[in-house]
């Protein structure tokens, strides 16, 4: 898992409580039944934390963790 991997999965951990399956590669609407409303919520806490917005039409394919850090680290700079 990747540093911003690992922030991400603490960040959700707030939200939801996390199963043992939980990986970087887990769905995060299929696997943890999040609702769009928490999504979103996920989505502005790791805006939040790493200082960055996040475009709605980069989120459009973002179904797991690995993706969501992609997206994060590309905006970085990374």
């Amino acid at each position: 898992m990747t540093d911003i991997e690992q922030q991400l999965s603490t960040l959700l951990g707030h939200i939801t409580e996390l199963p043992a399956a939980f990986g970087p590669d887990s769905d995060l609407i299929e696997d943890l039944a999040l609702e769009s409303v928490q999504v979103m919520e996920f989505v502005m806490e790791a805006e939040d934390h790493f200082d960055i917005a996040i475009a709605q039409d980069r989120l459009a394919d973002v179904r797991t963790l690995a993706q969501l850090a992609s997206v994060i680290e590309k905006i970085r700079g990374g």
